[in-house]
């Protein structure tokens, strides 16, 4: 199992509670905390290695993580967010740690809620952060949700352990922050961090069954090939409710989009209209799109698709952007075909084709490698 820590109140609390956890209940069970050096500040290498010594103290196993190359100008935040998950996420794969846990509180929680709200009404969104997802086949855990950080930081003081303060947390060029400010001045008209965390408990819990109908309708009406493609029909879509509509293609976008894509209500609206009237295709959230007279199809965008090889551990299998389970010798390399090895039917188009994964298998391999279609729907 491993544990995101940054050095923050919530993350080390995070890392103390565990330590505790696995020793009362669990004593065989492995931590290992990772830290992302996200390269954006020059004392990041040094929180990271404060990190360490406190991870050595509770004689837990530390690994830092670098997010190289370039940075983006725009989105900063939430680029990081998705750098810093891949990572962990393949180190959790490489590793065959098979949990990832994060510091998330309620707090974290108010603040997304508040945030969400300025721009959506929408029930999956303004359930806010999930107590449990995936990010590229590895399962997360956010144990500490309905944990105040006062709560925590004090936990902390109490057993005399430090933790690091992120100037960027104070930083009004960031949204978080400056929604975060504001929301200490809506206490006072009952607009709480509870009664936040409470409506995402029920935005959730309305998610839920929007999530049920959805896998109900995508069952009985989405056709799914092996080649990484599927085939929506127009006219029973369009006569669901837009609620329903969306939600559908929330999880057309994020399972062809790779796993880790969660597209805006409006951008759903949008591509609602867009499967009656439109342009031949289109693309969101890494996810190709193609309009057709009786419905559409949806496969990955081959640009999105990480030029970077997946090398396949010592267990003998992975999964390749977040679509293909592939069992192939370990040490083998998987990368975008560009042109598909192996048929994969006439109505596979050919940009599609070239997002299906090519395996390279080392010297001496004597086995086929075999590659299964993570599908939407159930087999």
């Amino acid at each position: 199992m491993a544990l995101a820590v940054s050095g923050g109140s919530d993350s080390t609390a995070l890392m103390r509670l565990a330590k505790d956890w696995t020793e009362s209940h669990h004593p065989q069970l492995t931590l290992s905390i990772l830290t992302v050096d996200h390269g954006l500040r020059p004392e990041a290498a040094g929180e990271a290695r404060r990190v360490g010594a406190w991870a050595s103290d509770l004689g837990l196993a530390h690994h830092v993580l670098a997010w190289d190359g370039p940075k983006p100008e725009t989105g900063l935040q939430a680029r990081a967010r998705a750098a810093r998950y891949g990572l962990m996420a393949r180190w959790c794969r490489q590793n065959e740690a098979g949990l990832l846990l994060t510091g998330h509180t309620l707090d974290d929680q108010a603040e997304t809620v508040l945030m969400r709200l300025e721009r959506s009404l929408s029930p999956g969104s303004l359930a806010g952060i999930a107590a449990q997802g995936n990010w590229e086949g590895v399962p997360l855990y956010r144990p500490l949700l309905r944990a105040r950080r006062q709560a925590l930081r004090d936990y902390l003081t109490a057993v005399g352990q430090g933790w690091i303060e992120d100037a960027s947390n104070a930083d009004l060029r960031f949204e978080r922050v400056r929604v975060r400010e504001a929301l200490s001045g809506l206490q006072g008209a009952g607009v709480t961090p509870e009664r936040l965390s409470a409506l995402a408990e029920a935005c959730a819990r309305t998610g839920l069954l929007l999530e049920r109908l959805s896998a109900k309708w995508l069952a009985r009406w989405v056709k799914e090939e092996d080649g990484g493609i599927c085939h929506v029909p127009k006219e029973p879509f369009l006569h669901l409710p837009e609620p329903l509509q969306q939600h559908i293609l929330a999880r057309i976008v994020r399972h062809y989009g790779g796993g880790h894509s969660q597209p805006e209500p409006e951008e759903l609206r949008r591509l609602a209209r867009w499967v009656d009237t439109g342009p031949v295709r289109c693309t969101l959230g890494g996810t190709l799109m193609g309009r057709r007279k009786i419905g559409f199809w949806a496969a990955r965008e081959v640009a999105r698709v990480s030029p970077e090889p997946l090398i396949i551990p010592e267990g003998g299998s992975a999964i390749w952007d977040g679509r293909f389970l592939v069992t192939a010798a370990p040490g083998a390399s998987v990368m975008a075909a560009g042109h598909a090895p192996v048929p994969l039917g006439e109505d596979v188009p050919s940009v599609v084709r070239r997002t299906y994964p090519h395996v390279l298998q080392p010297a001496g391999a004597t086995e086929a490698p075999r590659i299964d279609f993570m599908r939407i729907t159930p087999a």
